[in-house]
């Protein structure tokens, strides 16, 4: 099995850690953008609604260590606070998200161009 990280779980490792208040799903109410390796992680993304499919019954992620760039930022931003409270580690500025946010959107679209050609 391949041990070496990717460059988006490089960037995860940018994020503070952060573990939600119990019944929130705050994060999980928005449109979630996958990069390709992220979906694929997740098996698949049948995301159909503005409402996660990977919520249990209880609205708890059930894919909480393999879930995706904007599920692991949320809440740890001063840009994009949780509005129940839920925080990380640290709280990143609005400038360290902003960078880490392009980074990730540089790696996804790298990531659907490579799929693209593949599929062509």
């Amino acid at each position: 099995m391949d041990t070496e990280k990717t460059e988006i779980q490089k960037l995860y490792d940018k994020i503070p850690s952060m573990e939600c208040l119990e019944g929130c799903h705050e994060c999980c109410d928005n449109h979630i953008q996958f990069a390709p390796e992220e979906g694929e992680r997740c098996g698949g993304f049948p995301y159909t609604s503005r409402e996660c499919p990977y919520l249990d019954e209880n609205g708890r992620c059930t894919v909480h260590q393999k879930r995706p760039f904007v599920c692991r930022i949320y809440g740890n931003s001063e840009i994009m606070p949780c509005p129940h409270g839920c925080k990380g580690d640290k709280t990143l500025t609005a400038e360290e998200t902003m960078a880490l946010v392009r980074e990730y959107l540089r790696l996804k679209k790298e990531q659907e161009e490579s799929v693209n050609k593949k599929d062509k």
